[in-house]
């Protein structure tokens, strides 16, 4: 998440809080989050897995990770990197599929907004480094690979290996070099997968038309061709600019560093946003929790989407979209060393105590003291997608990242367009149920790929 987007996601909820009254709730504790969950999903959903908050992980069970795909694939011997904030070392929903010696930073002495703990330069044997100060790479890393160990959640691929790769920084910034190191140290380490929820700053979209925007795009596309040269598929989140990548208009965000020097731009085809409409990587867009009874919506109200751009749908959350809860959206662990000022745990759980019932479980402490909240966003869907994959390469470890990336979309669950949509949304779907704008092939299906 952008610290641009925090700050204005701040704006709307402060302007609700105000007429809230003072603070009722703490954080919720495991018991409660349990309780409350098997209150909205259990008859819906059940509990697609044994781990203790199996019954909140709705996004699990709708794409049939858990139970039902780790008898036929888990991720084990497959590595995943994470190109995202870093991660916490000490979460014990990351610890133990982590690789500490192959995970490194890619900050670096000029990158913009970082705190000089995150600077590595690139050299992996500075580990303090990669610890993660913002939250967003612990949330993504454990929707991945949380391990099956009795505490937490269960990840889509419970026995795959993550490597951390930093190119974000404590603020939410993702600048497009430290991206593309990254991106060739993955292929240097012959990774299986790696996730990109990030789009690479400082410009939403790069249009070829700019000569330093064109020369920054190539360095993205020439990064990550040399990953998917040596064996890596490239899974990347759609935007959550509720945009149609195919017809792009209106981009005002960009160039989002330095401050203030955002132009109101008329973006078009020979612009891109990187990752996502790189070539040969598999993008993802966002639901909510499809199959919950009046839930007709679908795509998350936020998610970016486009035909011949998005490859395949995940859950990403739709916060009070279904249940009229926070628990719409997608719990996953936060780190132990989220910033204070700048990372996620502190303004979320501010929320949640000073916001009354309309945020009542958005963060957890789980027992034990361990981290927990529930996310929006197709940052929330990426991770979905890589972990199918892993489960694919895992059967397949001899696949080209095309023919994983094709078993992904050929298991997905055909989703047509939906009948529902959000009052004055901008985007239209199209297509049929072989392929649409909103959901590509469909909702990623884990038992489904792990049998392919």
């Amino acid at each position: 998440m952008k610290k641009w987007k925090l700050v204005l996601l701040a704006t709307v909820l402060v302007l609700v809080i105000a007429g809230m009254g003072s603070a009722v709730l703490a954080s919720s504790t495991q018991a409660e989050i349990i309780a409350k969950c098997e209150g909205l999903y259990g008859g819906v959903f059940g509990a697609p897995n044994s781990e203790p908050f199996g019954p909140c992980q709705w996004n699990m069970a709708i794409i049939h990770a858990g139970d039902e795909s780790s008898a036929h694939a888990t991720g084990n011997g497959v590595r995943v990197g994470v190109i995202d904030s870093g991660v916490d070392f000490t979460h014990p929903d990351i610890a133990p599929n982590l690789d500490v010696d192959a995970s490194c930073s890619f900050i670096f002495d000029d990158t913009p907004t970082a705190d000089p703990t995150e600077v590595a330069n690139g050299d992996c044997s500075n580990k303090a480094a990669v610890q993660d100060l913002n939250s967003h790479g612990t949330h993504v890393a454990s929707t991945i690979a949380a391990p099956v160990n009795g505490i937490g959640i269960a990840g889509v691929a419970p026995e795959a290996t993550i490597v951390a790769l930093k190119a974000c920084t404590k603020v939410g910034y993702c600048f497009a070099d430290s991206v593309a190191a990254a991106l060739r140290y993955a292929g240097d380490q012959q990774l299986d997968v790696v996730n990109l929820s990030l789009y690479a700053d400082p410009y939403l979209y790069y249009c070829k038309s700019e000569k330093e925007q064109k020369a920054i795009l190539k360095e993205l596309e020439d990064a990550a061709r040399y990953a998917r040269q040596r064996g890596v598929l490239v899974v990347a989140s759609a935007g959550n600019e509720l945009a149609d990548l195919q017809h792009p208009g209106i981009d005002e965000s960009s160039p989002d560093w330095p401050p203030g020097s955002a132009e109101i731009r008329d973006v078009g085809n020979n612009c891109r946003v990187a990752p996502a409409e790189l070539p040969g990587v598999l993008t993802v867009s966002a639901t909510g929790p499809i199959g919950y009874p009046g839930y007709d919506l679908w795509i998350a109200d936020y998610s970016s989407v486009g035909m011949s751009r998005i490859n395949v749908a995940a859950p990403g959350g739709d916060f009070n979209r279904a249940t009229r809860t926070r628990q719409d959206a997608v719990l996953a662990a936060l780190s132990s060393t989220s910033d204070p000022v700048d990372g996620i745990w502190d303004f979320y759980d501010f929320l949640e105590v000073n916001g009354g019932p309309l945020f009542d479980g958005l963060t957890v402490l789980a027992d034990g003291g361990y981290r927990y909240a529930y996310l929006n966003g197709t940052s929330m869907a990426a991770p979905h997608a890589s972990g199918v994959a892993a489960l694919v390469k895992e059967n397949h470890p001899n696949w080209s990242p095309g023919a994983v990336k094709a078993a992904v979309e050929r298991s997905a669950q055909p989703l047509p367009c939906p009948s529902v949509y959000i009052s004055n949304d901008p985007r239209t779907c199209y297509g049929n149920n072989g392929r649409t704008s909103f959901f590509g092939h469909g909702l990623v299906d884990a038992a489904a790929a792990a049998q392919q």
